[in-house]
């Protein structure tokens, strides 16, 4: 049987790609065949997973390439992920992301798929071709391998910035503002604080807001409730989306309007688990995005099960005066599966038929992929 052919990763470089839409995580590595074959002419797919470490949001690059590839030569390959950010000038307030790496080699199964690396991206910003160059100069970190003596039968000395590399994923914190002066208990000393808090009030702060945009509203209100859109998409003439996301740990409102009029048809408004600490919290949500008056309310939410190609759904269908929506429960604890959904629209069309065709050319709204049933994980 013919082995499987391997790579391995040499150094790693990792920073915030600049361009017209915002700042980017990007990883570049090189690469050495260390196969026991030639590989040219042979096609190699790689794919780098972008993980939001504060939101669960993940985004993926796919890079390939067949050229020459001989035993022991090196080359190097570039991911950087499709959706852009807006990074403050505080770099503590930037995103912590953390890209993982893999990659086939020839026509092969999933069982064949190697990990190169796992890497957090850098608080740096370079252009590409800076951050290429540094790798072609061997400033990038070097990839150690568990158990991997160098050259004098030592492990090599780990600088700060390779174990800072290696430590696991950092869980999403949940933490609630409390009072500098602890409670006391019955017999006068400061009382223990517990481990389960709430949330720190990122959601309660969205929620208890004084202007709020919703369904009907113009583009303009939305900019005037939840600030400029992160980003937009209006490629298809008969449709304008734009992502707004507010001061609310990782919530994100996508807002959809039908023959450029810039009205709100459809809102996609995801909301991560970590922020909810009660369902009555997204319901209020919904309530708010439909925003029609005090007095009328949405009905629902009316619990239903959906078995879809991608899995098993929760939904909560929802109700109003020329409304209708769901609020989709969340599938699992990782990336879009994580999140609650909710979906509102104004339109006779079949909100789910409608969405699900806009997800395949809309990447804003990958997030809705799992609860349209679509497998985007290859």
């Amino acid at each position: 049987m013919r082995s499987t052919a391997r790579l391995q990763a040499q150094s790693v470089l990792t920073w915030w790609s600049h361009d017209a839409t915002g700042y980017h995580p990007a990883l570049g590595l090189l690469l050495e065949n260390s196969s026991s074959r030639d590989l040219s002419g042979t096609l190699i797919r790689f794919q780098g997973r972008f993980l939001d470490l504060r939101n669960g949001y993940t985004q993926v690059a796919r890079e390939e390439f067949d050229g020459e590839f001989h035993r022991n030569q090196q080359r190097f390959i570039k991911l950087r992920g499709p959706t852009p950010y807006e990074l403050p000038i505080d770099k503590d307030q930037w995103p912590r992301i953390e890209c993982k790496v893999m990659c086939r080699v020839g026509s092969v199964g999933d069982e064949s798929t190697q990990d190169l690396v796992v890497s957090r991206i850098d608080k740096i910003t370079m252009t590409d071709e800076e951050a290429m160059e540094k790798l072609r100069q061997d400033q990038g970190r070097r990839v150690i391998r568990a158990g991997t003596p160098n050259e004098s039968g030592r492990r090599p000395r780990e600088s700060r910035e390779s174990r800072e590399t290696k430590r696991e994923p950092v869980k999403p914190l949940v933490a609630t503002a409390g009072s500098l002066n602890r409670e006391k208990n019955g017999n006068g000393k400061p009382a223990p604080v517990t481990a389960t808090a709430q949330p720190r009030g990122g959601l309660n702060r969205l929620l208890s807001q004084g202007n709020f945009a919703g369904l009907g509203d113009d583009f303009f209100a939305f900019e005037q409730a939840f600030k400029r859109p992160r980003d937009t998409d209006a490629r298809d003439p008969s449709w304008t989306w734009a992502r707004f996301v507010p001061d609310a740990d990782g919530v994100e409102i996508i807002v959809g309007s039908k023959g450029r009029t810039g009205k709100a048809d459809i809102i996609v408004a995801v909301i991560p688990s970590f922020l909810v600490s009660q369902e009555s919290q997204v319901v209020t949500m919904a309530q708010l995005l439909y925003k029609k008056h005090k007095t009328d309310k949405l009905r629902g939410p009316q619990m239903s099960v959906r078995y879809l190609p991608s899995g098993r759904a929760q939904v909560g269908t929802l109700s109003g005066t020329g409304c209708r929506g769901a609020i989709f429960y969340p599938r699992g604890t990782v990336g879009h599966d994580s999140n609650y959904l909710i979906q509102l629209s104004r339109l006779p069309e079949d909100l789910d038929n409608l969405l699900s065709a806009q997800t395949k050319r809309v990447p804003m709204l990958q997030v809705y992929a799992p609860f349209a049933g679509i497998d985007t994980s290859n």
